[in-house]
């Protein structure tokens, strides 16, 4: 695959206005086949108080991208016969569930039946001095009575409901230290960074500091940006401990699009891989204008079957808070791209992959993505609005995937929030078009609402009102 010179600009001039309209410092990009680097690029700065420029090269902190490296290392040791996916985790860590135990397999999909134990959300707000509950979670004792005390807390057997669960993948990595003797950090780098010549790739802080080209991270606040401490943890590195660049996030990703060999090397073979790459258990949710769950979730991956229509889109998003990473790739079009900033914006950075996908493909991510095409919908409805003779005035706000509609009149003083509804818009005879919202009353019922633009000009119709834009 080749990208041409038109295309190369249509991703930065998409990356540069993520970056300025979300206040990021810097993010770097690079789009991979499965031979080689394409396009690499670095916008905004690593560092602002020097100034210094973000490169393919920064090192960020990638987070729970570092998920899908855990389920590599889990398929590894499961290729050399020492574990089977369906033991319980119980045999290689001293954890202990009541019938039926979640299995290894149970933890890599997130489907073991715990919900969230909150250990990541603890040490990150720890090491970033921000409040958290206190619970003692100072060493690796700590960890496992926190687990062993959480039985009951399971929702549902394992294998039936997908939630989220950063324990089980702290778990995960305590297993690959008990089959290995290795700290998982450790096994990683002998068996995954090394033969890939992931050589800057690290899970040290100190080594991250002493690199010339890294990150200084930053925390989004009231206030703006503020220089933070980098949030490694001793407990967890398999949730999302790896700190590295886009360009060695790149090499990765040829071993997923090259079936489990990169680099001169066979990590894995193809039917082995292919498990990490299949969906597994259904991910609740859905993007606008599908129907039903459109996402399943492998071993460390998102699966997609429906991006930009039929295409399967294999993906993975991860934040600390104060940086964030998106790993993502499509098997039958063996592309994939990497992305990372140093902070967190307010959306995953996995939807600025996507649109970088669809740039690649020569779709138009504002038409065919659903988040870029929100976006350019609330940029075009937000603004001032008043009804006949200004009897009612209103302000329209973007607030995320929703608006925020705050009335102005001595008897109607609030803020509603709007929800998109389907269907997500239609077009009229005359290219005019209807964008349908609801909101809940005081009562709980959910009340239909309607921006129509018509000749150009936006009206809103909400409760009794139809307010013109100004």
């Amino acid at each position: 695959m080749s990208i041409d010179a038109d295309t190369e600009r249509e991703i930065g001039r998409l990356c540069r206005r993520v970056v300025r309209e979300e206040n990021l410092p810097g993010l770097s990009v690079a789009v991979t086949d499965a031979d080689e680097t394409l396009f690499a690029e670095g916008l905004g700065s690593r560092d602002l108080t020097g100034n210094r420029p973000a490169t393919p090269e920064t090192l960020y902190g990638i987070a729970s991208c570092t998920k899908s490296f855990a389920g590599v290392a889990l398929l590894q040791l499961v290729e050399s016969g020492i574990c089977d996916l369906d033991d319980p985790v119980s045999a290689y860590t001293p954890v202990e569930f009541d019938e039926p135990e979640p299995t290894l397999h149970h933890l890599l999909t997130h489907s073991s039946g715990l919900p969230s134990l909150g250990v990541s959300e603890t040490l990150l707000a720890r090491r970033l001095r921000l409040p958290d509950p206190n619970v003692p979670l100072g060493d690796i004792e700590d960890f496992y009575a926190h687990v062993d005390a959480a039985d009951a807390e399971r929702t549902d057997p394992p294998g039936e409901r997908f939630a989220y669960c950063n324990t089980g993948y702290a778990l995960l990595g305590e297993t690959v230290e008990s089959l290995t003797g290795k700290p998982f950090e450790e096994y990683v780098t002998e068996h995954v960074f090394e033969p890939l010549g992931m050589e800057r790739s690290t899970f040290d802080d100190h080594e991250f500091s002493m690199a010339d080209d890294h990150m200084t991270q930053y925390r989004q606040t009231d206030d703006g940006l503020m220089a933070s401490s980098l949030p490694t943890r001793d407990i967890g590195a398999a949730t999302g401990g790896i700190l590295t660049s886009v360009s060695e996030m790149a090499q990765y990703l040829r071993l997923h699009l090259n079936g489990g060999a990169a680099a001169g090397e066979r990590l894995l073979d193809a039917e082995t891989l292919a498990r990490a790459h299949a969906g597994h258990v259904d991910v609740p949710g859905r993007a606008a204008g599908r129907e039903g769950p459109d996402r399943s979730y492998g071993y460390g991956w998102f699966r997609d079957e429906g991006f930009l229509g039929d295409r399967t889109l294999l993906g993975h998003s991860g934040s600390i808070t104060v940086s964030s990473a998106y790993q993502g790739f499509l098997p039958d079009e063996e592309v994939g791209v990497a992305l990372a900033a140093n902070t967190s914006p307010a959306f995953p950075l996995g939807v600025v992959g996507e649109g970088v996908l669809a740039t690649l493909l020569g779709e138009d991510p504002a038409e065919s993505v659903p988040f870029f095409r929100l976006r350019r919908r609330h940029r075009r409805l937000a603004g001032e609005y008043s009804a006949y003779e200004g009897v009612m005035n209103a302000t329209v706000e973007r607030d995320g995937a929703t608006l925020r509609v705050d009335f102005d009149h001595p008897l109607k003083d609030g803020e509603t929030v709007l929800f998109p509804a389907e269907p997500d818009e239609s077009e009229g005879r005359d290219g005019d078009t209807v964008y349908r919202y609801e909101t809940v009353d005081s009562a709980g019922r959910r009340e239909p609402v309607e921006f129509r633009v018509e000749d150009g000009e936006a009206s809103l119709l909400i409760d009794r009102w139809r307010l013109r834009a100004t």
